[in-house]
């Protein structure tokens, strides 16, 4: 991407080459030519069945579960989850999947004001306004619950978006993050994921802000070698993976 507010870089350029003794080299001339094609064939001749079963290995050792489930079970799943992690208050993005995927007690409805209350459900509230009140409901939020753009087998990581119903903080603060996968959003490693939004890109579609690959909960080494999890971040993750979609 061309930035134009770059000042004088022709000149600096010049008197950097004439200072070194060298000769500006053309791009153009000169195109990048990658020395293999890893990036693309890794792991492309696994089937979904495959992917799920290496991102299962890889997320154990991340100190993440992973949990799979069906459509119809969904719901119970999440509920099952929920009371592993202590219920307590739920921060929810707008999201149009959770209706999807027949999960309407997790949407903003008037007519469930009040049980979403009971069940102290909080929901993202979009718009600048109320970003002191996100990040607020954000970290007195026990669990969010959220669906991932992918997730990546290689790495164990998912791919969550940033954007008006749900912010950054959603993803980073509560004290656990269920994440929710369709089977189809199984794929390689990242180089897919970035090959799926450069084309939204090329064609102009709107994306997130921040596009975030997250691997499992916060975890830290820096003191004499220990591990600590959770230290600046979710203290437990769990991929719920939906396999009949």
């Amino acid at each position: 991407m061309t930035n134009t507010n770059i000042q004088n870089r022709e000149s600096f350029l010049n008197k950097l080459t004439e200072k070194l003794g060298t000769k500006r080299q053309n791009t153009l001339e000169h195109p990048f030519k990658p020395i293999n094609d890893l990036p693309e064939t890794t792991l492309a001749d696994k089937s979904q069945d495959e992917l799920l079963e290496i991102a299962k290995a890889r997320v154990a050792k991340i100190n993440t579960t992973l949990v799979e489930t069906t459509k119809a079970n969904l719901k119970a799943t999440i509920n099952q989850m929920v009371k592993s992690f202590g219920g307590g208050k739920i921060l929810l993005p707008i999201d149009k999947r959770f209706a999807e995927f027949g999960l309407q007690q997790f949407t903003p409805n008037p007519d469930q004001e009040l049980e979403a209350a009971q069940e102290e459900l909080l929901f993202w509230k979009p718009g600048s306004t109320h970003r002191e009140t996100n990040i607020a409901n954000a970290e007195n939020a026990n669990i969010a619950i959220v669906f991932a753009e992918f997730l990546l087998a290689e790495s164990g990581s998912i791919v969550v978006e940033t954007n008006a119903g749900q912010g950054r903080s959603l993803h980073f603060l509560p004290q656990h993050y269920i994440s929710i996968i369709p089977m189809s959003k199984i794929v390689p490693r990242s180089t897919q994921a970035a090959a799926y939004y450069a084309e939204k890109q090329k064609n102009g579609e709107k994306i997130g802000s921040a596009i975030h690959f997250i691997s499992g909960p916060s975890n830290s080494g820096d003191i004499e070698m220990q591990l600590v999890v959770g230290l600046h971040g979710p203290l437990a993750v769990c991929y719920i993976v939906v396999k009949d979609m």
